[in-house]
């Protein structure tokens, strides 16, 4: 079954407002991703703008998020935001450069291994268990099931020097460490459309050091 695929503003506005998120909220997250990777040089160990691209993204998710009822959760050591009334997870994933595109499949950066396949096996469990993808996860709900009954948005981050893309996904597919194929992606960052983006989405941001990285000296 072919995924669903949102780019449309009216669309994406909409959908996103079904998970409780918005596309600001998502774009204040990416730029963390970015400000992250950036801050790395040449100096730096070869995966350290995967890490702190990822670290910046996972605590960007909860600042935006956890005031609004969101809670953080490492549990198995998978890091995310987590939505008890909607019964979803938000992770941040460092994407190839399938992310943001509508014919492609984002696929991890680097190999991933259990908790993932769990959350792909998952993910496809779950979109049957309400008819219509249109009304899937179900608002309101009062049961706390457990973990393993929560559907797993990943923000995909697609980041190769001047260039960015983004979209929300609920992957599935898994095979060799690596997830394979979507349900539904949410594009938030299009191809070409970085550029017409604002650093700061406040103006008033403009002097604030928020995503500067300080080195302390112990």
């Amino acid at each position: 079954m072919p995924g669903t695929v949102r780019q449309e503003q009216l669309d994406v506005a909409h959908r996103l407002s079904q998970l409780g998120l918005t596309r600001e909220k998502l774009m204040s997250i990416v730029r963390a991703c970015v400000a992250g990777h950036g801050g790395c040089t040449d100096n730096d160990p070869p995966n350290a703008r995967g890490f702190e691209s990822w670290r910046w993204g996972v605590r960007r998710a909860r600042e935006e998020l956890r005031p609004e009822g969101w809670e953080k959760n490492d549990a198995g050591n998978f890091s995310t935001v987590i939505n008890r009334e909607l019964k979803i997870r938000l992770a941040i994933m460092n994407a190839d450069d399938g992310a943001g595109l509508p014919n492609r499949v984002p696929q991890n950066r680097s190999k991933k291994g259990p908790n993932s396949e769990r959350v792909a096996a998952t993910n496809e469990d779950l979109q049957f268990k309400l008819p219509g993808m249109e009304l899937w996860p179900a608002p309101g709900a009062q049961d706390d099931p457990g973990l393993e009954e929560f559907s797993t948005w990943h923000l995909c981050v697609y980041i190769s020097g001047d260039k960015v893309r983004a979209e929300l996904t609920l992957l599935r597919g898994f095979v060799n460490g690596f997830f394979t194929d979507f349900i539904e992606k949410i594009i938030i960052v299009g191809d070409g459309e970085w550029d017409r983006e604002n650093v700061f989405d406040d103006p008033n941001d403009a002097d604030d050091n928020e995503y500067e990285i300080e080195v302390v000296r112990k």
